[in-house]
């Protein structure tokens, strides 16, 4: 999700890792300057991580950002076949 205010952005992903964490990432920053940052938060479970989203989207709209609407292409990766596979190569 993206959340803008004048020239100030503020974007964050929910997304659940290799090991099953589900990580919720932000980022901030001004388009006008270079400083910016970022910061995850690491979370056990799905509802966890749906809380700390939902939570961010309220303090975002106290400050007066709204949502900007953008269309994200989520690309899939089969790790899970290649940890096979290296896994039978270290057997042999």
């Amino acid at each position: 999700m993206r959340w803008q205010k004048h020239q100030e952005y503020y974007i964050v992903r929910m997304y659940q890792d290799l090991v099953g964490d589900w990580i919720v990432t932000q980022s901030w920053g001004c388009n006008t300057q270079d400083n910016n940052a970022c910061s995850q938060t690491v979370s056990t479970s799905y509802q966890d991580a749906r809380l700390t989203v939902r939570e961010i989207r309220k303090q975002l709209k106290a400050k007066g950002f709204r949502h900007v609407a953008r269309k994200e292409t989520q690309l899939g990766f089969e790790f899970g076949h290649f940890l096979k596979n290296d896994a039978e190569s270290q057997l042999r």
